[in-house]
């Protein structure tokens, strides 16, 4: 309710709205949104390399076609124009910031309102557009409203309803509206996130490996990719030809991997993929990079008894992908409230059951759910917590349950390297409990290894993880003399 209220403050349209106020706000209707004679034309991306979630197949990404630029040139140009007085409003403190929003405090040029998605980082510079759009309208620039509002309602929702939520099988797609959660013009710029690089270092401007919460993503290029380097967008389950169901091959060539981040096919063209798959931006190493990324949500419309007559409102209910996202994202703060470290853990563990309830094929969830496991076995060990133990729970047994929950992870989500990390630490634990070895943990820390180092090969930021795991694996090596 939150998230749709916030949205309802903003300039940006929602799918029902009819886009017909002058005020840089749009009116709503009370009838299903008319059907699009013409939706962009799109291709599916890597049909073989087809995601498999439970027993159902979906693409990694679509595309659109050559023919169907999502936005022309002029309204690019439009666009970039009213980024680039909004940031120069923010510069010289004439404008104010969203409630929602803070400082960038990296100290980038220009940059803009933080993101709630977004890593803030050197080189990368923002705007929210439906803080440019309302800066826009002030301004008495209502060209760049008009274009957003045509942007959504007539291109982007009929496009995601069509691409996505009409194939939905477990809801109605009709008792469903699409909204804006979040909108940002990024700006990743390479000769800044290079400034405090060490001699020899190639430091690029990028995302780290993430999900975005809300249900789709789009992701349009605003400029040729002759004036950059490097950059796109790269996603985890680009991988799942390299991992086996036992993790990477004994024998594995990292150089003979040929694994590229995708892009849109040119200026004005979009790339779109469900939120919740991990991805990240991959470094631009080169030049500038401009993007306008939309994030759409859904939310459930309802009959609503007023002035006697039938109306539909948007209550804010959230589809059960959107609220296993939530779900998982607020454990740690929610669960901070506990007065014991065992009530903490045992809360997050709710929470991620609660997600895996609403999901069931949620690798991260069944990630999270295992690690605050592992976490509770090591808690057990304390003397003060495993002497009072009022359960007789033992440690083994609770390794035991970790362990299966990371292997149903890896059957959902196997590219992930911080969930073969993990994995291996439980195992490791275990074989200590047991005084036996075992090769899986071996393994695992491979796979680990393996994921992580060709993740940044690709231009992901992966460094503290990747770090992680080169200690764990070269500790447990060391152990083996």
């Amino acid at each position: 309710k939150n998230d749709v209220n916030w949205a309802e403050e903003t300039s940006l349209p929602f799918e029902w709205d009819d886009g017909s106020s002058s005020d840089g706000k749009t009116s709503g209707r009370d009838t299903y949104p008319i059907e699009h004679d013409e939706i962009l034309s799109y291709n599916d991306v890597a049909l073989d390399q087809l995601v498999t979630k439970g027993d159902e197949k979906h693409r990694v990404a679509i595309r659109t076609k050559q023919s169907t630029p999502l936005l022309q040139h002029h309204e690019i140009l439009c666009l970039k124009e009213a980024v680039e007085l909004y940031w120069e409003g923010l510069s010289s403190y004439k404008i104010e910031e969203s409630p929602q929003s803070n400082r960038n405090s990296t100290g980038s040029n220009h940059s803009s309102a933080k993101s709630r998605f977004t890593y803030q980082r050197r080189g990368n510079s923002e705007a929210h557009l439906s803080d440019v759009v309302k800066f826009s309208h002030s301004q008495e620039k209502t060209q760049v409203t008009s274009l957003v509002n045509d942007l959504l309602l007539n291109r982007v929702y009929p496009w995601i309803r069509d691409a996505y939520l009409s194939k939905e099988t477990t809801i109605r797609p009709k008792d469903w509206e699409l909204y804006v959660y979040d909108s940002l013009f990024i700006r990743y710029n390479a000769t800044e996130a290079n400034i405090d690089a060490v001699i020899g270092e190639r430091v690029g401007a990028g995302q780290p490996l993430h999900r975005d919460l809300g249900y789709v993503s789009v992701n349009i290029m605003l400029n040729s990719q002759r004036e950059f380097e490097g950059g796109g967008t790269f996603f985890e389950n680009q991988l799942r030809s390299l991992i086996s169901e036992d993790g990477v091959p004994e024998l594995f060539d990292e150089a003979a991997v040929d694994v590229l981040p995708l892009k849109p096919l040119g200026v004005g063209h979009a790339l779109v993929h469900y939120s919740s798959d991990r991805h990240a931006g991959a470094a631009t190493f080169g030049g500038v990079r401009d993007i306008l990324v939309i994030f759409v949500a859904a939310a459930a419309r309802n009959e609503n008894e007023k002035d006697g007559s039938q109306s539909t409102v948007t209550t804010g209910r959230a589809p059960t992908w959107e609220r296993a996202a939530r779900l998982k994202s607020t454990s740690r703060g929610n669960c901070s409230k506990c007065s014991s470290i065992v009530d903490h853990l045992a809360c997050r563990m709710l929470h991620h059951r609660l997600a895996i309830g609403h999901v069931p094929n949620d690798g991260e969830a069944w990630h999270y759910l295992g690690m605050a496991m592992l976490e509770f076995y090591e808690v057990l060990q304390y003397p003060d917590i495993g002497n009072s133990n009022p359960d007789s729970i033992e440690g083994e047994d609770v390794l035991e349950l970790s362990i299966e929950c990371f292997n149903k992870a890896t059957r959902h989500t196997p590219c992930d390297g911080r969930l073969y990390n993990n994995l291996g630490i439980a195992l490791e634990r275990l074989s200590e409990c047991r005084r036996e070895s075992d090769e899986r943990i071996k393994r695992a820390y491979k796979t680990s290894f393996v994921i992580h180092s060709v993740c940044e090969k690709i231009g992901c930021d992966v460094g503290a993880d990747f770090e992680r795991t080169i200690l764990n694996y070269g500790f447990h090596l060391s152990k083996q003399d």
